[in-house]
């Protein structure tokens, strides 16, 4: 379990980490802010867009496999980009980063419900798992703030390198040779190819769209032209997927059962934290004057908070549906927005800030245990793999496009400080908007169980 989490943390991490040491990599290497915004895009888009494939892969192919090499993919990635001499280098070494994240995730997701039974042990284990996913974005501000103020932006990659060369040595001791879930058909067992390469282009099309939509303008012909190319190439996935014999996402999991709305769920929590740490970020540094190190042990509260909330809400799973715990923690989420939402210039760290930060800490904790917990309640074992890249794909796009449109929604066109602080928290309060939504589609979803048992007391 520790091995699986650890390298979770990582992947999730690094959508993150380079945040706060994007001006660090501009000076260093000389590059302008419209290619700087590939290093984290690309990460993003790769890991977002390969998600659904390397879940179904894992499947088909075997776990710890799948797990092993998507690891080593993601570790030499990472020391590539510490070593990165120039910025084509670099954003190669992001996007082959974010091909390892999809399969090292995919699968180690896949693997912790076979290693765990249904019940409460699987609760505490997804609790866990769900705190690290839920805190790992915060941390990645944190973490990325020290170690670019200790070293330089080399070490914001390098740091991966013996953590993911630890994990793909203790996997092959630790972890079980799970079986394939290949059927005794032999062109059942076959990949979904076409499903595989739409799903990949479309969400992949889709986080550059939004990507470009946030610096270009969303009526931009090209951000227009990318817009229709993702629709186009997702409504071919679709149908694809209802023709194929053994699809890469059978429809009814989109449609039906546990997973979609837990997906949604995940994807407005997410959008909500992505845009966050993007607003309070630039609010510490431009507007209050703090330094990488110390805008990321500002936020720190918030991270360890939802540190706590996982591990209580994983408890208390056992005995509070599902629903109510996606519902609650969105609530409070939303809450906690509001509150910062109305940052003043001069603002108080204990008196304007913490409170909000603690508050989101709580929510996201808490709404994000019962997402997870909810999403993986009765699959069958061959669904482990495709479950896991619906769910883990919910939260890239999530983070991705919440950033995206919500960034844009609030843009401002003065650098006067009085001025960038209304946009921030116009920002932040459009953030609640949608912590709000996300909380009404879990509250409407009664048809999806919670993952405790099959009781009318405990549906989702």
């Amino acid at each position: 379990m520790a091995v699986l989490c650890v390298v979770q943390f990582m992947v999730v991490l690094d959508s993150t980490i380079t945040t706060v040491a994007v001006d660090a990599i501009r000076v260093d290497l000389a590059t302008d802010e419209h290619t700087l915004q590939y290093v984290l895009s690309l990460y993003a888009a790769a890991f977002g867009g390969l998600l659904l494939l390397a879940g179904r892969f894992a499947d088909l192919a075997g776990r710890r496999r799948v797990f092993a090499a998507g690891t080593v993919t993601f570790t030499a990635a990472s020391l590539l980009c510490a070593v990165a001499p120039t910025m084509p280098v670099l954003l190669a070494g992001r996007t082959l980063q974010g091909a390892g994240a999809a399969f090292a995730s995919a699968a180690a997701f896949a693997l912790l419900l076979d290693l765990y039974p249904e019940g409460p042990g699987r609760n505490r284990v997804l609790g866990i798992w769900a705190a690290l996913g839920a805190s790992g974005a915060a941390t990645g501000l944190i973490l990325g703030g020290v170690l670019t103020d200790l070293a330089g932006w080399h070490l914001v990659f390098a740091v991966n390198v013996p953590l993911g060369a630890a994990a793909v040595a203790l996997a092959v001791h630790l972890l079980p040779p799970a079986p394939s879930a290949r059927p005794v058909d032999a062109r059942a067992a076959r990949l979904d190819v076409p499903g595989a390469i739409t799903a990949t282009l479309g969400t992949a099309t889709l986080v550059f769209a939004v990507t470009r939509g946030q610096t270009a303008g969303w009526t931009e012909l090209g951000t227009v032209a990318l817009l229709a190319s993702a629709a186009v190439l997702l409504v071919a996935f679709g149908i694809v997927e209802a023709h194929s014999p053994d699809p890469l996402v059978p429809l009814p999991a989109l449609t039906q059962g546990p997973v979609p709305i837990a997906a949604v769920a995940i994807a407005c929590l997410m959008a909500v934290v992505g845009s966050q740490g993007f607003f309070l970020v630039l609010y510490l540094q431009r507007i209050i004057g703090l330094g990488p190190t110390a805008t990321g042990l500002a936020i720190a509260p918030s991270a360890l908070l939802a540190l706590v909330a996982s591990t209580a809400a994983a408890r208390l799973a056992g005995r509070v549906p599902a629903r109510i715990l996606v519902v609650t923690g969105l609530l409070l989420v939303a809450a906690a927005q509001l509150l910062l939402g109305y940052l003043p210039v001069d603002g108080s760290y204990l008196r304007d800030l913490l409170p909000g930060l603690l508050l989101f800490g709580l929510g996201l904790g808490t709404a994000f245990v019962g997402a997870t917990i909810a999403g993986t309640a009765g699959l069958a074992p061959a669904d482990k793999g495709r479950a896991s890249g619906i769910l883990n794909t919910a939260q890239q796009l999530g983070i991705a496009v919440g950033v995206a449109v919500l960034v844009s929604a609030a843009a401002v066109k003065s650098a006067r400080p009085e001025v960038l602080t209304s946009g921030y928290g116009t920002g932040l309060r459009l953030g609640a908007f949608v912590a709000v939504a996300g909380a009404v589609i879990a509250a409407a979803g009664n048809r999806i169980r919670a993952g405790i048992d099959t009781s009318p007391a405990s549906r989702y």
